[in-house]
């Protein structure tokens, strides 16, 4: 008995001209990311954050975000977390904070995150909605450069 699959199991070079693959080009950070969660890419931007910032800049994540109980939410909320505050807050000495905002590919912005970048605007406050680790990386490049 044959299995359906079975014509790929034979080596590349085996196969018919009509199944063999060509060889793909890389993918792109960009199109990499699509396939990310936030939480997956916010935990490389802070690796990449970790090793990469200068030793006198410090950056944080704040709690705000995900789901919690209500009770918990409301303790947060007393304590002063804040809806629409960006993912990433990274501080220089002498100059003002970068502001990142990591969303998942096809993820948007809420209405407190539009108003917040719309703050960082008028204040002149650096601020980007980065999808990948890649971005955060051009971002802080270009930015600083």
């Amino acid at each position: 008995m044959t299995r359906p699959n079975a014509a790929l199991a034979l080596k590349t070079d085996d196969r018919p001209a009509a199944l063999r693959r060509k060889p793909q080009e890389r993918l792109q950070a960009v199109q990499l990311a699509q396939y990310k969660t936030e939480d997956e890419i916010q935990r490389e931007v802070a690796a990449y954050l970790n090793v990469k910032l200068p030793k006198a800049w410090r950056w944080h994540h704040p709690p705000n975000g995900g789901w919690r109980k209500k009770a918990t939410a409301a303790r947060l909320k007393e304590q002063g977390v804040k809806p629409g505050v960006p993912d990433v807050c990274i501080l220089r000495p002498n100059a003002s904070p970068i502001w990142i905002e990591v969303k998942a590919f096809g993820g948007t912005l809420t209405l407190a995150q539009k108003d917040f970048m719309q703050w960082c605007s008028e204040a002149k406050h650096p601020f980007k909605v980065c999808r990948s680790v890649g971005e955060v990386e051009v971002f802080l490049k270009e930015y600083l450069a």
